[in-house]
Parts: C-alpha cells; structure tokens; sequence
C-alpha cells in the first residue's frame, strides 16, 4: 500500500512573460514509481489555461494527453490535451500514472505545460517542461470497470464500440479506456456518445430517451357543389306555360307545381 506521501508537489514550470523560470526544478531528475501519482503546479501569467501533454518511452513523439495516455496530442485542438485553469496566476494537475489504458514503461517521461494547444514539433516561446523518471513496483492498474446503465423507459439495448451488449438497465464490464456508447430504443431517439471507463470503478449512466417527433397530416375535403338538372316534360303545342320562378334547393317542389299548371290549362 502507498503512503500519501507518493503524492509529491512539484513546480513544473514557472512562466512569466515570454521568460521562462524553472528555478525550480533544478534539483535534478525526480523518481517515481508506476502507479504514483504526480502532483504538478506551476505559475502563468497573461494566460488564463495551460495545455499539458508528455512524452516520453513507447509514446508519440509528438506528446500524448497525460489523462488518456493513447491519444496523441492534436496542434490546434483544445480537446486533445489536458486543460487546466489558471486561478491567481497558478495551475496544478495530478498525473496518475496507473490510471491508463495500458501498463508504461520504465524510463524518463517529459511533461510539458504549454500556454497554446501545440504538441512538441510547434512549441510556442512560453512554455515549461519537467522530466519523470519512472519505475516499477507501483500500483497496477485493473484491466476493466464496471457500467450499470439504465433508461426510462427500461427495455432499450445497448452496444458498445458496436457489439450488443444487453438490454437495459444492465450491469456489465469494458476495458479500461474510451469507447463508443450507442443505446437504441424503438420510437425513441438513439443515443450516441463516448463512454469513458475507468479500470477498477464503477460508473453510473442514467439516461431519459427522447420520443421520437411524428408529423401528423389531417387531409381537409372542401364540400363539393352537385349541379341537378331536371327534365319537365313537353307542353303540348298551342299551350300557354306559364313562368316559372326556381329557388335553389327546391327542385321537387316547382315541378309539382309546373305539372299543376299544365292541367289547368288544358282545361280552360
């Protein structure tokens, strides 16, 4: 078991201005062992985040995130690094060493503390380094954590980096690292997101799903005008028809009547 005294402070880098101090660190090469953590601190001016990479033995030369030792640091992309706030011209950061996704090496690991989001090969003219030396017999960490996921309403399925994993809500293990989390439920939207495990832990993912939007179409039939045209039988030559006046919608009616006047007529 590790004392807290594994949790060391140190000063990473001083920066002030264009003019770099590291006064600090001239001690000489400071030792830890695999498994530690790191506590780094540093003071900034003119600059309220610091960007933090490091490299180091069977890494990308170009520096790697400190917190997620698989991803390569991207020049020009915030999110590629580990940002910390600069609160009253000072940083700090804890680099766990065990917490990775894959057991380091032996060997010397450079932290960088960088004013711009820029790995190695496009360093600015403000920035700070420390070197690590690390060694073994430290804390290893485990290969998997553990996930409960659970939505409501329960029933949806869920896969991770694309295989099926069960139905929710479920309880299941991944491999420490970063994965892709995609829940489906039908009449419902799907969720896709980056699920972060943590070896040894155990994380709890609660998630709403969101009804799927259905467009509804109500077809409106405008009443349609029906013209009747009625027949009145022929009047006779010589007959006198008199003048009928017709109302709409009264059609039976006037022919009664039409049909009434004819055989007065006829007896006059």
């Amino acid at each position: 078991m590790h004392s807290t005294s594994l949790i060391r402070c140190l000063t990473a880098a001083v920066l002030t201005g264009a003019v770099l101090i590291c006064g600090a660190v001239t001690a000489g090469m400071l030792s830890y062992a695999i498994g530690d953590k790191v506590a780094l601190s540093g003071t900034a001016y003119a600059t309220n985040t610091m960007y933090i990479f490091v490299t180091g033995p069977g890494l990308d030369p170009n520096g790697v995130n400190p917190g997620q030792m698989k991803s390569p640091v991207v020049s020009g992309d915030p999110s590629t690094f580990v940002q910390v706030d600069v609160i009253n011209d000072s940083w700090s950061y804890i680099w766990n060493t065990a917490h990775q996704g894959f057991s380091l090496k032996e060997g010397t690991y450079t932290i960088y503390a960088v004013s711009q989001p820029v790995g190695k090969n496009a360093l600015p003219a403000v920035y700070g380094t420390i070197d690590i030396s690390l060694m073994r017999d430290g804390e290893s960490l485990p290969a998997v954590g553990t996930i409960t996921i659970n939505t409501s309403p329960p029933g949806a399925t869920v896969y991770v980096d694309s295989q099926f994993v069960g139905i929710t809500p479920k309880s299941f293990e991944a491999a420490t690292g970063t994965h892709t989390l995609r829940i489906e439920c039908p009449g419902y939207q799907t969720i896709l997101e980056s699920l972060m495990v943590n070896g040894g832990e155990t994380t709890a993912i609660e998630k709403i799903l969101v009804p799927v939007a259905t467009v509804t179409t109500t077809a409106t039939v405008s009443p349609t005008t029906q013209a009747t045209i009625t027949t009145l039988p022929l009047v006779p030559a010589g007959t006198t028809t008199p003048s009928l006046s017709l109302s709409a919608g009264i059609g039976i009616p006037a022919l009664a009547g039409a049909a009434l006047l004819q055989q007065r007529s006829r007896k006059k």
